[in-house]
């Protein structure tokens, strides 16, 4: 018996396997998103002492370290003295070796 081209053995499907550029695009991009972590709430106790640490290195000018949330990988941490609150924007100026970086509250896990 003679095999059409549709049968198992064809290889006139074996291009279907190659993947359009979108395709791989959205595959990477979901693969990525199952390594994505959630934030953890903080309690408000414990975003009181955050503040106050904040507070603290800009009146002291003391140097701290702040964790940062990071969704992927491994969380950042920063070091630097804090120079300005910005209430409006919800965000800290931290500044380390004459550079400086804004900070958003939202990001800030701990600080030590």
């Amino acid at each position: 018996m003679k095999e059409n081209k549709l049968t198992e053995g064809s290889k006139m499907w074996e291009a279907s396997r190659m993947m359009l550029p979108e395709h791989k695009e959205l595959m990477n991009h979901f693969q990525k998103e199952r390594h994505r972590k959630t934030k953890p709430e903080l309690a408000e106790e414990e975003i009181n002492i955050i503040s106050e640490q904040l507070s603290q290195s800009m009146m002291e000018q003391t140097e701290i370290t702040i964790e940062l949330f990071t969704a992927f990988g491994q969380n950042e941490l920063k070091t630097g003295i804090v120079t300005k609150f910005d209430t409006h924007l919800r965000q800290i100026k931290l500044e380390s070796k004459e550079e400086y970086e804004w900070i958003k509250f939202s990001e800030i896990l701990s600080v030590r």
